[in-house]
């Protein structure tokens, strides 16, 4: 029989300070005030350090430290009292908080006299390219503060207005993960990031995080006549203010499009979803395109193609539109989570109570349902996507978008081609690592072609010799 848990354990458990755990497991915040924090992955979280408790606002999840345990670390709740009550974690703050919203950002990290361990993390760990590391680091916008985190700049017209602290040693997160030390600066400008600027900016490049900017630069060092952007999580209002300052301190507006490299996640397609529905022009009434920029987007599980082809055999469709939906869907998963800003789902994805968990589905029968439907709108050859997305319990406009974004899709299957991967690529610095290896297996297949060919060489001469 399980010892029962006392009310003294559960409120020392209770008590630990949020911000505080978040910094020990490098979960990343960003501090606006004294009293309160926003999280970087999750924009709408919001930490009130005063009242030690936290606010997901678009998941309408509130709570102590005991739930955000739960919530952001996956445990239940004796295992989240357990990891509370077994470590020496800091106890909620019981002094007062003087609220200083809108205070100007005053630089105060002290710099360590070395970037060594910057320069590894980043070129030996994380595979940035060694001459953007160099040059970055010449003009002052990556330092290494005394605790030996990257620190990366916010420039903005030659004066510094924020920064990112990246931790360069992984730490265990509480879940059986490594991370690393993530912050934003105190008082770092609002709505901003760190940015670099490649000549006259006539395109913008949003990413999530400095390293997958860095990430998607080493992979395109041809870059010429841009602005790379972090916006240090997903913030529809860095990329409105990054836009209208771009306009302002450079005088160009970002004709040759808006991208948007954010993660290949739930997060980052619904954000995208959500930009690509904005509208842009420039004063000459020439559309500004706003474009997905994420990575490697049409990768395939291998192990998911045989189900498609299987069934749409069985059912006399095309197998790429039972993915695209099953993409446009759930990104491809193997939960009923829904990836698109529209809340559509009928096939893969199921809309969740507010607090609820994605469960796992049986992928093998919402293929052949899928197959099945398309079937029953297959009309000379072509489908009726309107009718076999057609839901009573979705609005027109959200049917709309979602035919548009399965057409997207298909369209890439088909003309662009789909990459068979074991597990698709997460991010840009997952993205430059896998290259980085590919190219490291293609010289190690050069050096045994060689070595091959020397050896066939020294066969070749002994017999002659002979």
């Amino acid at each position: 029989m399980k010892k029962r848990m006392s009310d003294e354990q559960i409120q020392d458990a209770a008590s630990v300070d949020i911000v505080s755990l978040c910094e020990e497991m490098g979960y990343a915040l960003e501090k606006k005030s004294e009293r309160y924090y926003f999280g970087i992955d999750h924009d709408s979280l919001v930490i009130d350090r005063k009242e030690n408790v936290f606010h997901w606002n678009s998941q309408r999840i509130s709570g102590n430290t005991i739930v955000f345990v739960q919530t952001f670390f996956d445990k239940t709740f004796p295992e989240a009292v357990k990891m509370l009550t077994s470590n020496d974690y800091q106890k909620g703050m019981e002094k007062r908080f003087e609220e200083a919203p809108g205070q100007e950002y005053v630089y105060q990290i002290q710099h360590d006299t070395s970037t060594a361990a910057v320069e590894d993390y980043l070129i030996q760990e994380r595979g940035i390219d060694r001459q953007i590391v160099s040059a970055l680091i010449k003009k002052g916008l990556i330092r290494q503060d005394i605790k030996k985190n990257c620190v990366f700049v916010w420039g903005s017209t030659g004066q510094c207005v924020g920064a990112d602290l990246q931790g360069t040693v992984a730490m265990n997160n509480g879940n059986g993960k490594r991370t690393t030390f993530k912050q934003i600066s105190k008082n770092s400008e609002a709505h901003y990031g760190f940015n670099v600027s490649l000549g006259l900016p006539k395109s913008l490049y949003f990413f999530e995080s400095p390293i997958d900017l860095l990430s998607y630069w080493s992979l395109n060092k041809n870059l010429k006549d841009c602005r790379l952007i972090s916006m240090s999580g997903l913030k529809r209002q860095t990329v409105m203010n990054m836009i209208h300052h771009t306009a302002a301190s450079r005088g160009t507006l970002p004709v040759n499009g808006i991208f948007f490299g954010v993660d290949n996640d739930v997060a980052g397609h619904k954000f995208v979803d959500k930009m690509e529905q904005m509208t842009m022009k420039a004063k000459d009434g020439q559309e500004i395109k706003l474009q997905n920029l994420i990575p490697n987007d049409t990768q395939i599980p291998k192990e998911y193609i045989p189900m498609y082809q299987d069934a749409a055999i069985a059912y006399r469709v095309d197998w790429k539109q039972i993915a695209a939906i099953h993409k446009a869907e759930t990104n491809l998963s193997e939960t009923n989570e829904i990836s698109n800003d529209f809340g559509y789902g009928r096939f893969f994805g199921k809309p969740l109570e507010a607090g609820g968990k994605p469960e796992r589905i049986d992928l093998q029968s919402s293929i052949q349902k899928c197959a099945e439907v398309l079937s029953n709108h297959l009309t000379h050859g072509t489908v009726d996507l309107s009718a076999v997305l057609h839901h009573s319990s979705f609005p027109l406009d959200a049917l709309e978008k979602m035919q548009r974004k399965v057409v997207k899709y298909h369209e890439a299957y088909e003309n662009l081609g789909y990459l068979p991967v074991e597990e698709p690529v997460k991010d840009w610095n997952d993205k430059l690592k896998e290259r980085s290896h590919q190219k490291q297996m293609d010289r190690g297949y050069t050096i045994l072609a060689k070595k091959s060919k020397q050896v066939e060489r020294k066969k070749q001469q002994l017999t002659y010799g002979m």
